[in-house]
């Protein structure tokens, strides 16, 4: 099986590292704009079953020859609205194609190409990693498993395993831009049934996270096609929430409050910045991951409802830690590891569906149990709790 992955960033080269671990029958493509990141896959994977292609997403026949190289399309790149849309559009033209998507933050976007991938005959499943991705995923299993599901919350947090050690007691395990575009949006949860907004950067509660201790949790605005998908199933309360050492959100706070992670420009001695992009790039030499130090990437997805009659409480588990001999971080693990075996399955799928589908929808029951089963023989188990 020929895999073509898009995008060999932090998300991308793990996956193909984890694809050529299992599969011994894969051939794997990276292909980047940015050839430091191609080399850096390169080093990290170091596999003769592989190629590396210097490629534009926007130049659309090229990127329709990379995809017929391939079987099955794995996107890694950026999540812009002009990413995304060449992406379908190079789809379209490939026809019979299949393909999986880590995140997607602009989900509109995604299904307003679902009538041309139909026609084309190819299946995509966006969403995939950590969250948005496997902490959806369980949402939709736990509502496949009861009768009827009243509530559910998805707790998610990279962490330093060790507190006192990193500034504000943080340590980057993903894409900082990401990160503080999350600190920056107001939630989307649905509570008593309805959409609505929460405030960011607000703690509301804590959690106890196993052999660790307590942590802060907030809200944050994770639940993409959650949002449409629970609708009308009767499901009165979900959203997702983002966890810290306690002390971190109050500190992020007073920066907001300060203009640290404002959008608007500025005139700083004749140069025009953002605050936000300075405060990136400042919090990007503090937060640089410490190899040797490790880090953890923990989730915990509990729903509520009714079950043979009766109101049950029932969750999933997941933690993981950061390969420090490899060189991964927890995160990278935890995001790329439900993206790669979601490529393998999908790769695998005979089933003629064509169309986008998303993970909450594709992978429940006995693809479910299937790509549990795939994490925990990469060390990462599921617990049902």
């Amino acid at each position: 099986m020929k895999y073509l992955i898009l995008g060999t960033g932090l998300q991308g080269r793990v996956v193909g590292y984890d694809i050529l671990k299992f599969e011994s029958d894969a051939e794997v493509i990276f292909a980047d704009i940015d050839q430091k990141n191609l080399e850096t896959a390169k080093e990290l994977v170091r596999d003769p079953r592989t190629s590396f292609v210097k490629f534009d997403i926007q130049d659309t026949d090229e990127t329709v020859d990379l995809m017929m190289k391939g079987d099955v399309t794995i996107v890694c790149l950026p999540h812009d609205g002009g990413t995304t849309d060449a992406v379908y559009k190079a789809l379209a033209k490939a026809k019979g194609k299949k393909a999986v998507f880590s995140d997607y933050w602009l989900w509109p976007k995604h299904h307003a190409h679902n009538e041309a991938l139909v026609e084309a005959g190819v299946l995509a499943v966006p969403g995939m990693g950590i969250a948005p991705g496997f902490a959806n995923i369980c949402v939709g299993q736990l509502e496949y498993e009861f009768d009827q599901m009243e509530e559910a919350t998805m707790y998610v947090g990279g962490l330093p395993v060790d507190k006192g050690i990193h500034p504000l007691d943080y340590m980057e395990s993903f894409n900082l831009e990401a990160m503080l575009d999350m600190y920056i949006t107001p939630a989307t949860v649905i509570e008593d049934g309805k959409v609505t907004k929460k405030p960011n950067l607000t703690v509301f509660d804590a959690l106890i996270i196993p052999g660790h201790g307590e942590v802060e949790v907030f809200w944050t605005d994770g639940l993409c096609t959650l949002e449409k998908n629970m609708k009308g199933k009767g499901v009165k309360k979900i959203a997702e929430c983002t966890l810290r050492w306690p002390g971190h959100i109050a500190k992020m706070k007073e920066l907001e409050a300060m203009g640290y992670f404002s959008t608007e420009e500025i005139d700083v001695n004749g140069v025009t910045v953002r605050p936000k992009d300075v405060s990136e790039k400042l919090f990007q030499k503090m937060w640089a991951k410490k190899w040797g130090l490790r880090d953890m990437t923990y989730l915990y997805v509990v729903g509520k409802g009714m079950k043979d009659g009766k109101f049950i409480e029932k969750a999933y588990e997941l933690k993981t830690y950061s390969d420090e001999e490899a060189g991964i971080t927890s995160m990278e693990l935890a995001t790329a590891y439900p993206i790669s075996i979601a490529a393998i399955m999908v790769a695998k799928d005979d089933s003629g569906r064509t169309g986008i589908i998303d993970p909450e929808l594709y992978f429940i029951g006995d693809k479910f149990h299937e790509l549990v089963t795939h994490l925990g023989e990469r060390g990462i188990p599921v617990y049902e709790k």
